[in-house]
């Protein structure tokens, strides 16, 4: 009998329930009606046969216990992720839900976290992001069996503007900002615009990744060297979609190319600093100066990050098709690309406005307006 009947102390009668599994009690539970004892028992048992009953020990776990572990099961990911990851939990999440146990979280408890990020006015990205990581949290939970139900799945995702527009330089702008820059800035400059190369690839070449192909020079693009935000330096690891590639080298920087091969020794960075050190995003912003010098050729406000996309921006107009554009910036997939420019690939729209019916200025008419 899994039910039994027991007397308290006090006189108040308890019923007892319990889950046998291979010869051992696996849960148990009092109720103050035997009916209620049985109900229990027979939905723990229909659970097991289906294979969704969860331990509830095991929901008893905190959030914070579980959102250590979860990183710890992670070391495979590029540093940067673990590290923003990390921050995302310790300065947003931890704080709210860390003391919880996870099997007591509700959705009402996750939207409190959104919404102390509201209050202080945190941007709708990084509301976005929290979210993503409470859920990836509990989805860990779910597939360790530790809860049933991943309660913020049925929270959406923050509303709002979540990215900046994509902005890319003209050619001649390119050059005009290449041309304003420090000697050892400018083929860096030129490299990230016209190669489109995220700028811890670049950092992480060396004179060895360059290849002589049947086409001309190109560099194999097999790591990333991105500044960790704990202690600033830069960490090598793989690319981003953890593939290689190989990019070609653009004309106006062959001759660069060719002079570090012959001069630099094996290991040097093909792009060094001033030092001869490798670059990372804060070192390269100082001696660039480059606030100052993108207002001073009038494109205040460009990114390193604008530079990729005025490489794509370049690539299209010069006639690459899309699956050429994704190799050379590295995306994980066409559609990736095609999401992010698919209106410069299209005509349709250009040669439909060239279509619509042009009106004079009064008095500069040469005849009436057409219509079509």
């Amino acid at each position: 009998m899994s039910v039994t009947r027991r007397t308290l102390p006090s006189g108040t009668v308890t019923w007892r329930a319990k889950v046998f599994f291979e010869h051992r009690v696996i849960a148990e539970k009092s109720f103050q009606r035997k009916t209620d004892a049985r109900r229990w028992e027979a939905d723990q048992l229909v659970k097991l046969q289906r294979g969704t009953w969860i331990d509830p020990t095991r929901g008893r776990v905190s959030f914070g216990t579980l959102a250590e572990e979860w990183q710890g099961s992670r070391q495979h990911l590029a540093v940067r992720s673990q590290e923003t990851t990390q921050f995302l939990l310790d300065s947003y999440v931890i704080p709210l839900l860390g003391r919880f146990p996870i099997a007591v979280i509700s959705a009402t408890d996750v939207e409190r976290v959104l919404t102390s990020m509201t209050v202080r006015g945190l941007a709708t990205a990084t509301r976005r992001r929290v979210l993503s990581v409470i859920r990836l949290v509990l989805d860990y939970a779910v597939r360790d069996r530790r809860i049933s139900v991943n309660v913020a799945r049925s929270i959406p995702l923050p509303k709002g503007t979540t990215k900046r527009e994509p902005h890319w330089l003209r050619a001649g702008q390119l050059g005009k900002l290449a041309d304003a820059m420090p000697p050892n800035c400018r083929p860096v400059v030129l490299f990230l615009g016209l190669a489109g190369c995220r700028f811890s690839e670049m950092c992480a070449l060396r004179v060895d990744d360059v290849v002589q192909t049947p086409h001309g020079f190109g560099v194999r693009i097999h790591r990333a060297a991105p500044q960790s935000k704990r202690t600033s330096g830069a960490i090598f690891g793989p690319t981003k979609t953890h593939q290689t590639r190989t990019v070609p080298v653009p004309p106006t920087l062959e001759t660069y190319v060719r002079d570090r091969i012959d001069s630099a020794p094996s290991g040097s960075y093909l792009f060094p600093s001033p030092t001869g050190a490798i670059w990372t995003n804060t070192n390269f912003r100082v001696r660039s100066r480059c606030t100052e010098t993108t207002q001073s050729v009038g494109l205040a406000g460009t990114t390193i990050h604008d530079l990729r996309h005025t490489a794509a921006s370049l690539l299209i107009a010069a006639g690459a098709d899309v699956k050429a554009v994704q190799m050379i910036l590295g995306h994980a997939t066409a559609t990736m690309t095609m999401d992010l420019y698919g209106h410069l690939f299209s005509e349709a729209p250009w040669v439909a406005m060239e279509r619509m019916p042009m009106f004079p200025e009064p008095g500069n008419a040469t005849g009436d307006a057409t219509a079509k």
